[in-house]
């Protein structure tokens, strides 16, 4: 680990700061000492500030925070883990646009995708049934901006969808289907009443890929 700083060998983080970062991600205080190999009672010690905080254990506790040593030494870090932009509904169109919803996100315990490091990446969260096979009820799908991918769309990718009606946008979450020039969005579903929807099947309608799915997340409850 190359970073300077001050040659006292123990350095004192704020106890708010170290125990900000690991709410914000979801996490307990065992949660993160798992992470860590280490045991409960040493996170709550670094949290109050009875054990300080050394370079060594920033090093060690740095991964599981999706940080840096430095930020946990020196405060710099700013947000960790991936925003939370909203709801998609995985059963029917939800209706409400992304940029309508709240600026207040949680984050999640995530790391970017380093396939597309220049990439603006975001999370949503799934509600509704038509992707289980893939993305169950309640869990958390990781995105990257579509415009930001260079890709070309094809058969097998899963992406976050928005249609327009008029000034209604609505969004989802389906697996592209089909052929160029006549590509279609299929749902992923154990349930049968999820149909197959068509580019272009509706005059007036424009449907609009946003972002291509990398991944899901799902908190482990204990």
């Amino acid at each position: 680990m190359d970073f300077d700083c001050n040659t006292e060998p123990e350095y004192l983080a704020p106890m708010s700061e170290l125990r900000k970062i690991r709410e914000s991600l979801g996490l307990t205080q065992g949660a993160l000492a798992a992470l860590a190999g280490t045991s409960q009672p040493q996170i709550l010690r670094l949290e109050n500030g009875s054990r300080k905080l050394t370079k060594e254990w920033a090093i060690r506790l740095a991964p599981g925070l999706h940080t840096t040593p430095e930020a946990l030494l020196f405060g710099s870090g700013g947000p960790v883990g991936m925003a939370v932009m909203g709801i998609i509904e995985a059963g029917q169109f939800r209706d409400i646009s992304l940029i309508d919803q709240t600026e207040d996100r949680p984050r999640i315990a995530v790391a970017r995708d380093e396939r597309f490091p220049d990439a603006d990446q975001y999370a949503l969260q799934v509600s509704g049934d038509s992707m289980d096979e893939l993305f169950p009820d309640g869990c958390y799908v990781t995105c990257v901006n579509w415009a930001d991918t260079g890709m070309e769309l094809r058969p097998g990718l899963i992406v976050h969808v928005e249609r327009t009606i008029g000034s209604l946008v609505e969004t989802t979450l389906k697996e592209i289907a089909g052929q160029p020039h006549r590509y279609s969005l299929r749902p992923r579903s154990k349930n049968p009443k999820h149909k197959t929807i068509n580019f272009g099947a509706d005059d007036g309608v424009e449907v609009t890929v946003r972002g291509l799915v990398t991944g899901r997340w799902e908190p482990i409850i204990f």
